[in-house]
């Protein structure tokens, strides 16, 4: 496989990476524009590691990732105790603050960035996205999964039935961060080179992009919308000039037509098939059940005769 698909292989699995870890937190119903930050952070760490201090790959991706979880679990505790504006502005500000602390520690490189990294694998790269998956899969079957559904449905029933709210977002939080480190660290050492203005707020509704283009609250259309928005400047590249306005504009005509995403409840070709045939929407017909007339009918006789 020549160098040039091995990189759009690698491109398409971080993104992947990238769209399932804000998923996890989406999952939950809460919407966060700071995921670059956690990315560099474990970018930034994972290449420090592995440049000054010359760790393997893997474990120095591995801390650039919990160390990325942390910082969502730290954010997440204040943050995630704010309405869904407010916590969208709140994780913005702190991509923005974790941008400039970068752009200002010397040990990071400064403006300047980090250079030297060693490189990463396709193989390991989609290692790393189908152990997130199947983590994620089975996840959405635990009790935790199924309380991360809840909190999603109706965050007043959900403490009705005795579940700590606050605890379950910011689990979904950190391990949302978590996912989305570890991938910064492999985009580190893809690109071979890392420099703040790329963990800034446009990486973040890059991300978010992805998990709103899929379907938000499934994990497969978080997938699907990763994999289609990476391969789709490829594809459209011979365009030059007119690629990103392709781009843009199928992106606008999805949101028109169908702002649920790609894969909502449901694929999106069954809500094609159900447009064509309107009769296969109908549900099935059900048991009638009759009004009690008899009963009723001599409860007003007994009214009528105490009357």
């Amino acid at each position: 496989m020549s160098a040039y698909y091995e990189g759009i292989l690698m491109a398409v699995g971080i993104n992947v990476l990238l769209s399932v870890g804000l998923w996890t937190t989406v999952s939950t119903g809460q919407f966060s524009f700071g995921h670059a930050a956690y990315m560099g952070i474990g970018a930034y760490l994972a290449s420090l590691l592995t440049v000054t201090f010359k760790a393997p790959l893997i474990p120095a991706a591995a801390l650039g990732a919990v160390a990325a979880g942390l910082a969502g679990v730290l954010i997440g505790f204040p943050a995630l105790r704010l309405s869904h504006l407010y916590l969208a502005m709140a994780t913005l500000a702190f991509a923005e603050i974790a941008r400039v602390i970068f752009m200002n520690q010397p040990a990071l490189g400064g403006a300047f960035g980090m250079g030297g990294m060693s490189g990463t694998t396709p193989l390991l790269v989609w290692a790393a996205v189908v152990v997130a998956l199947a983590y994620l899969w089975l996840l959405g079957r635990s009790r935790l999964g199924l309380a991360f559904e809840a909190v999603r449905q109706d965050e007043i029933a959900a403490r009705a039935m005795g579940l700590n709210v606050t605890w379950i977002k910011v689990m979904a939080f950190g391990q949302g961060a978590l996912i989305t480190g570890f991938a910064g660290a492999l985009f580190g050492h893809f690109t071979f080179y890392i420099e703040p203005n790329m963990f800034g707020i446009e990486r973040s509704v890059l991300i978010l992009l992805f998990v709103v283009f899929g379907g938000v609250y499934n994990l497969w259309g978080a997938v699907l919308g990763a994999l289609i928005l990476s391969l789709f400047p490829e594809v459209f590249r011979p365009l030059k000039d007119w690629y990103l306005f392709v781009y843009g504009g199928v992106l606008v005509a999805m949101m028109i037509w169908r702002p649920q995403g790609l894969l909502g409840q449901r694929w999106a070709a069954l809500d094609v098939l159900g447009g064509l045939f309107p009769q296969a929407k109908r549900a099935p017909p059900g048991p009638v059940i009759e009004p009690p007339a008899a009963s009723l009918r001599d409860g007003d006789a007994g009214d009528k005769g105490a009357e």
